[in-house]
């Protein structure tokens, strides 16, 4: 995060987040340690992808993969679905959940106080953040996608397999790059260690039933999504309400869930 944090606002506009980050001293030297960077990794990526087609990430991704394959899970929620968005009820923790949570809000100064934007003048506020129409509307691709379970899981699949008639988007090869161990160690944001692969979470760790090759991310009221290559399956579980007792991070019955669904098609 830049000196003095994002505006929720400003968290909506990647090529802004990329802007005020390229100016931005890093917190440590390349290669010596690796963090968790939820609200900015998807500009830093879609920034990448401008330089090279001249397009957003957006664009890329509703030409390429959403429109063709059918799936509802957006990058820019259409205004005329908007209003049934609206009707959702929306995605707010118990009084219960809402103390867990505070009880986990990083020490002032510290790199996660950095990374989850508290050292905004307003600091980001997970829930109020998730249910801002302005996220929905423009789509940052860090956190502003919208869709459903069925929608998660078919990009998920799209990737790995043919989907309504669609070639997959990638190749074994390309597939398999993006799963296994890549970052040893701790997280120095959420302090865990063996966090990631290429871009997605180590799950192979986490849940030993999922192929090492396994590609996925945890989402922060509880959700999960994953392509396992080896398998062939592509899952997600959305949530309405966030996980309790853990809070942020996939909820503690999502290994218990997918295992079951790989058990049903006879997997493990």
């Amino acid at each position: 995060m830049p000196d003095g944090g994002f505006t929720t606002a400003e968290l909506a506009d990647d090529r802004l987040v990329a802007a005020r980050l390229a100016g931005q001293r890093p917190l440590w030297e390349a290669g010596v340690g690796y963090g968790y960077h939820a609200f900015v990794i998807g500009a830093l990526t879609g920034e990448v992808v401008r330089r090279v087609t001249g397009r957003s990430i957006q664009e890329l991704y509703e030409e390429r993969v959403r429109a063709p394959y059918g799936l509802d899970f957006h990058l820019g929620l259409p205004e005329e679905l908007e209003p049934l968005w609206r009707e959702v009820r929306p995605l707010l923790p118990t009084p219960q959940e809402a103390q867990a949570l505070a009880a986990r809000a990083p020490a002032p100064g510290s790199i996660p106080f950095v990374a989850f934007n508290r050292s905004a003048p307003e600091p980001t506020d997970l829930v109020a953040l998730g249910n801002d129409p302005r996220l929905r509307a423009l789509g940052p691709a860090s956190l502003g996608g919208v869709g459903n379970a069925r929608g998660v899981a078919g990009t998920y699949a799209a990737a790995i397999s043919t989907v309504g008639g669609g070639a997959p988007l990638l190749t074994r090869g390309t597939a398999a790059l993006f799963g296994g161990l890549r970052t040893p160690g701790p997280d120095l944001v959420t302090g865990g260690d063996d966090h990631f692969g290429l871009g997605f979470e180590y799950l192979a760790g986490r849940y030993p039933f999922l192929g090492e090759n396994c590609s996925g991310h945890s989402g922060a009221a509880g959700s999960l999504g994953f392509a396992d290559p080896g398998t062939g399956v592509a899952y997600a579980c959305t949530r309405r309400r966030f996980a309790f007792p853990s809070g942020v991070g996939a909820s503690p019955e999502s290994g218990r869930l997918a295992e079951s669904v790989l058990r049903a098609a006879a997997i493990v």
